[in-house]
């Protein structure tokens, strides 16, 4: 009889903690879920678009060299000369190439920094708990990109 009691006694308690625990997890704050489309925003962001000239300017430049590296060499008679213009033609290329991509990659990593701090400072403007690209979402959460283009200009 006693060993009842303490078990229908830790039951009801058991029930009671559940009970208490359950309303207290309803009643948590529930998240603000923003989504934006990263690829419109670097769209319109005139950085990338100015970033975007440089590059077909450099790009331009890159090919005139190799037409004229391609052009001399092909004119050159003597074949010793010519295999040594063409290795120091590839160094010049390379060199400028890789140099190309570092300028690339180091002003696309500044412009995508600015548009995180674009993001978080919606964010947290707009009380968002979480923001997502709009491609890893498949419904759900408010659209913000047009707030961080209107910022971004």
């Amino acid at each position: 009889m006693k060993n009842n009691i303490w078990f229908i006694g830790a039951c009801v308690m058991f029930f009671l903690v559940g009970y208490y625990a359950n309303n207290t997890a309803v009643s948590l704050p529930k998240y603000k879920v923003a989504v934006v489309n990263i690829s419109e925003v670097m769209e319109h962001s005139q950085e990338v678009k100015t970033l975007k000239a440089s590059q077909e300017k450099q790009m331009k430049d890159l090919n005139n060299l190799i037409t004229k590296a391609q052009t001399e060499i092909a004119n050159e008679p003597d074949r010793n000369k010519a295999i040594q213009m063409e290795s120091t033609y590839r160094k010049e290329i390379e060199t400028k190439r890789n140099a190309m991509d570092e300028e690339y990659n180091s002003k696309i990593d500044k412009i995508t920094a600015n548009i995180k701090s674009l993001i978080s400072e919606e964010a947290q403007k707009s009380d968002y708990n979480l923001v997502l690209p709009t491609g890893m979402v498949i419904s759900g959460g408010d659209d913000i990109t047009e707030n961080i283009i209107k910022d971004i200009k």
